[in-house]
């Protein structure tokens, strides 16, 4: 039940963010679609992390986290990059892939390590 759980709030996660980011490069010019993406990442990872500590308490911090950010990256390059941002790579991009990726895996540890429960 708790690996469930894990891969569907990784699911959650990843629809939460790729959505900010296709419909923002809907929306706005440029790079200001994966700078919002970079800024909405670290809450829904907070949100996803709380959301499997009610299912699984006792799983550690550390792995929640690399698994979560494991998910992400790996559907933005399987999904995301094909997709939806065909013009270029998407693992290339600092702002748009890594710097998103680094805040997923901080706010998911710190909010497994200090979060409640």
């Amino acid at each position: 039940m708790a690996w469930v759980a894990l891969f569907v709030c990784g699911l959650v996660l990843w629809a939460g963010c790729a959505g900010v980011y296709a419909m923002g490069l809907e929306v706005w010019p440029s790079e200001i679609p994966e700078a919002v993406r970079l800024a909405v990442a670290p809450v829904i990872a907070a949100a996803a992390t709380m959301a499997d500590k009610i299912v699984a308490r006792d799983a550690n911090s550390l792995f929640r986290a690399a698994v979560l950010t494991l998910i992400v990256a790996a559907l933005d390059l399987v999904v995301l990059a094909p997709l939806v941002d065909r013009k270029r790579m998407v693992s290339h991009s600092m702002l748009g892939f890594w710097l998103p990726l680094a805040a997923i895996f901080v706010a998911s540890y710190f909010t497994g390590v200090f979060g409640p429960m």
